[in-house]
Parts: structure tokens; sequence; C-alpha cells
């Protein structure tokens, strides 16, 4: 599978869960909970900004060219 599907399955994975994070109570499933927790952290946040790292001797010796 491609990373994109990937992510769409799990995005879709979690949707499910969503509907059975409360039981007939309406008491919090601590286990459907720890797996939403678990996909939310696997999940890419759209507000993260990916920095590029760059070694200070790649930055020199293009600065000196």
């Amino acid at each position: 599978m491609s990373p994109a599907e990937l992510l769409t399955l799990l995005t879709k994975a979690r949707a499910v869960l969503d509907r059975y994070l409360f039981d007939d109570e309406e008491m919090l499933r601590d286990d459907v909970a720890a797996v939403c927790t678990a996909i939310d952290d696997a999940l890419p946040d759209e507000t993260r900004v990916l920095v590029k790292k760059v070694e200070l001797e790649t930055a020199v010796r293009r600065s000196a060219a």
C-alpha cells in the first residue's frame, strides 16, 4: 500500500472507532480511547511544519561556492 492509502485507511479506522468511544451508559471506553490516541499520533498533523534538516558542513560548502 502507498502511504496515501495507509493514511486513508487510518483515517477511516479512526472514524469507525469514534462511534465506539462511549458505551451504552455514556462511559468512556479506555481501550478504544487508547487506540484512537495512537491513531491520532500516527496521522500527520496539518499544523505541523516539516523542517528540513541541514547539516552545518553542507551549508558552509554552499556559502563558500
